[in-house]
């Protein structure tokens, strides 16, 4: 849940300052980080893992969402 929360924050920042390339940038390396950390430690990959891997991504693009939402709903020019 810390890295879930960690991730949900990094994505309000990256939706706050930046476009939508830079959170497939940062989802594509948040799962070769993952994947990195899965050939290292552990020995079978099953679907708790994958699972886990889904709920990071989810959290990280919902923070993304409610970045971007938010300087939508700031923003003068719009």
């Amino acid at each position: 849940m810390l890295i879930a929360a960690l991730l949900f924050a990094l994505g309000m920042a990256e939706g706050w300052n930046y476009r939508a390339t830079a959170l497939m940038a940062s989802s594509m390396l948040v799962s070769l980080g993952w994947l990195a950390l899965w050939a290292f430690v552990w020995t079978t990959l099953d679907i708790e893992k994958i699972l886990l891997l889904f709920a990071d991504l989810a959290a990280h693009q919902a923070g993304y969402l409610v970045g971007a939402y938010w300087n939508g709903a700031t923003d003068e020019d719009r």
